[in-house]
């Protein structure tokens, strides 16, 4: 979600230009301008996976990984073009590998298209739970306390990239970096819903880009998404149409548990 040399300055369309979007040269890119090596677990059993807290909140170090829903049914692979774009079309979930490689998936995780997150099945596995736009905020303000003060188109904070991505694994001129929280952020790149012609649904970014979903929809067809690139320390905040295939990482508690904490701190 490799093209190599793609310059990313996008011209977005007007069904998903945002404030936080315009003339980024981070952003995934919009088409219209310009099973890993482990076992599935079972979803029905709460999972133990790598996860670093950082203030309240505890993420999981991996992207999600899953192949079937938290109730036991299959998640769609959509490795053809035309699978994943009739997903988009029908707004029905699927996940791929990038490249349709098993290979990036093992190091990557797999690319979900939205759908995949508003089944009512449950993408996340027991015990952990999508976040939502104010939590992936949460977690920038978190880190970058000075974020919330930013008044700059797109990023949410211009320091807190390099605290979130892995020393190495991106690409070759990528601005220093050392995963001091542990979020450990490998650039996954993206896959588009579809290109111009509506022929193909093309990757893009593979070790330049990660971008994860959040389960925050906007109005129309898109949601919102948090990015960090290899050129910049900035973390981007954008809405992409939901037939995207982005990563997803998951915060640990359900999430009526999770309002419930956090409620009961505040008071």
């Amino acid at each position: 979600m490799k093209i190599t040399n793609l310059v990313l300055v996008l011209a977005l369309s007007a069904a998903t230009i945002t404030v936080q979007a315009q003339n980024s040269d981070q952003a995934p890119q919009d088409p219209n301008t310009a099973e890993a090596d482990q076992a599935p677990q079972d979803p029905k059993t709460e999972t133990s996976v790598p996860s670093v807290t950082i203030g309240t909140q505890t993420w999981m170090q991996r992207n999600l990984d899953v192949v079937t829903f938290r109730n036991g049914d299959t998640i769609p692979q959509a490795a053809s073009d035309s699978a994943w774009m009739a997903a988009a079309e029908n707004e029905t979930p699927a996940w791929c590998y990038y490249n349709n490689d098993p290979a990036n998936g093992a190091v990557y995780g797999k690319l979900y298209n939205w759908f995949a997150l508003k089944d009512t099945r449950g993408l996340a596995p027991l015990g952990w739970h999508l976040p939502a736009d104010q939590e992936w905020t949460l977690l920038i303000n978190t880190l970058d306390t000075s974020a919330h003060l930013l008044q700059m188109g797109g990023a949410e904070s211009v320091n807190a990239g390099p605290w979130l991505k892995t020393a190495e694994g991106w690409k070759e001129g990528a601005v220093e970096a050392n995963n001091s929280s542990g979020f450990t952020a490998l650039p996954g790149g993206y896959r588009v819903h579809w290109n111009i012609e509506k022929t193909a649904a093309p990757f893009f970014a593979l070790t330049e880009s990660a971008n994860w979903w959040s389960s925050t929809p906007t109005a129309g067809t898109d949601a919102w998404l948090r990015n960090v690139y290899y050129k910049n320390n900035q973390v981007k905040k954008y809405f992409f149409h939901r037939g995207y295939g982005f990563s997803v990482r998951c915060i640990q508690g359900e999430l009526e548990d999770f309002w419930k904490d956090n409620n009961d701190q505040n008071k």
